[in-house]
């Protein structure tokens, strides 16, 4: 009886042991909250892991399940916002307008985060109606500057070969052409002078829109905004002398084995590798590709490698429009707004020196001195960088009726000067100028049909006459 006694007891207690555990076990994963977390920016996965990582270590009672997204990332986007299941958190869903997202109540906004205090920390410029802000509210935390151009990367180890010094590094057309020229013949046809990525259309776009500001300067560069619009006629501007003689140049750079005939197959991330092996001595990117030539997990790891602007029909300045596009949104529908506030808060400590400024492929959008660059050429890039971001008129903030309107205006493109470019190097047109002007009629048939269905948009919203380009536009 007593031996019987004992073993239903034992028996007893281990039940009541293990439902202790699972209870106990249930308890703690209550008490750890999960974030989700898209990330759509290769340049910048390993950093943030890295710190999400750190900020769990901090922060035991929040998990962050971060994932970056791949080549389906924008169908990924398109899906969750169709059901209304975005992450909590994400880097801009660049599939859509932050105002879409807004009027579809998705977007949560950072008024709590992002106090008038804090909002002083950041340079102004990155506070742009429809980017980082609707009206009042803000709706995204910006990650950079906003400050992006198209830069021209040289290689020491090929200029050292062939006796260029960097002193020597051309700054106008007739220069790149002479000094790529005597490269090719130097090197029996074995290096040229440029490689671009010209299969990657849309870095041709912004290759030819910024070069053609030296020549053309009222059409804005921007691949984002107002798409080829003049901001001095606001009217579309396909067909202008920027364009027509940028194309034509860099064919001719081609016609005479200056520019590598295989850039017209070459993608970003192919043409990257071929310029750090040597194949030519010159290479346009823009200024992210800084921090994937030092890569050696993403990229080829080279470091002999310096950085100039490109070179202009006259050698003089060019421009690219200064928009934060890039930054962290959160979910309206998310059930842990206190551990997301958390989390970007840290951020906003922490996360512009151990992502941004680590990562080397981008500026922060507030003024941090950099004592420990992520690479040697870091400071100057960002320098070069500056000097070609211009903050420009923003017909957003001159009326934001025109966010619909944009998206309208270029979903009716089908022409681009990058396309453009890419069949008049591979011989599939003749003659850019009859495509340029085939662009411009239908841009300008897209432009005025969206006019006359719009009754709060009309052409004045696209003329700026107080502008002047090349210099900083305000509307203080």
């Amino acid at each position: 009886m007593i031996k019987s006694f004992s073993k239903w007891t034992l028996l007893l207690l281990i039940s009541v042991s293990l439902l202790s555990a699972c209870s106990s076990n249930e308890s703690s994963d209550s008490d750890t909250t999960t974030l989700t977390f898209w990330n759509r920016l290769p340049e910048l996965s390993t950093d943030f892991e890295a710190f999400t990582q750190k900020f769990e270590e901090e922060n035991p009672e929040i998990d962050i399940e971060i994932e970056t997204l791949g080549a389906s990332g924008n169908q990924q986007y398109q899906t969750a916002i169709k059901n209304e299941e975005l992450p909590d958190i994400f880097v801009t869903a660049n599939v859509t307008s932050m105002k879409s997202l807004v009027e579809q109540d998705l977007l949560h906004n950072l008024n709590d985060v992002i106090t008038p205090e804090a909002k002083e920390d950041f340079y102004p410029g990155v506070w742009s109606e429809n980017f980082t802000t609707i009206g009042e509210d803000i709706y995204q935390l910006p990650l950079n500057s906003g400050k992006s151009s198209v830069l021209m990367y040289y290689n020491k180890n090929v200029l050292e070969q062939y006796g260029i010094s960097e002193d020597q590094i051309p700054s106008t057309w007739d220069e790149l052409l002479k000094v790529g020229k005597d490269i090719y013949d130097e090197s029996g046809g074995g290096v040229y002078g440029l490689i671009m990525g010209a299969e990657a259309t849309w870095l041709s776009d912004m290759t030819i829109n910024q070069m053609a500001t030296n020549i053309t300067p009222d059409v804005h560069p921007s691949i984002d905004v107002a798409r080829q619009i003049n901001y001095k006629t606001g009217n579309p501007d396909f067909l202008n002398d920027g364009n027509v003689e940028t194309i034509e140049y860099i064919k001719q750079l081609m016609d005479e084995n200056v520019l590598s005939p295989a850039s017209v197959e070459y993608d970003e991330p192919t043409a990257i590798a071929n310029f750090a092996a040597g194949k030519s001595a010159f290479y346009f990117d823009g200024n992210w590709a800084g921090s994937v030539l030092v890569n050696e997990e993403e990229g080829p790891g080279f470091a002999e490698w310096g950085v100039a602007p490109m070179p202009t029909k006259d050698g003089g300045a060019y421009y690219s429009d200064m928009v934060p596009k890039e930054g962290l949104m959160v979910s309206n529908n998310t059930e842990h707004w206190d551990e997301v506030q958390k989390f970007l808060n840290y951020f906003i400590e922490h996360g512009y020196e151990e992502v941004i400024i680590k990562s080397g492929a981008h500026e922060p959008p507030m003024d941090i001195e950099v004592s420990d660059p992520p690479f040697e050429q870091y400071n100057k890039l960002n320098e070069i960088n500056a000097q070609n971001s211009i903050a420009t008129p923003s017909i957003y903030e001159q009326n934001n009726k025109t966010i619909d309107f944009i998206q309208n205006y270029q979903a009716g493109l089908s022409y681009s000067v990058g396309s453009i470019l890419a069949g008049h190097l591979q011989g599939e047109v003749s003659d850019p100028t009859t495509e340029l002007e085939k662009a411009q009629e239908e841009a300008q048939k897209v432009f005025d049909e969206n006019v006359e269905k719009s009754e709060d948009v009309n052409q004045s919203d696209f003329v700026f006459d107080d502008w002047v380009p090349f210099e900083t536009y305000t509307t203080e």
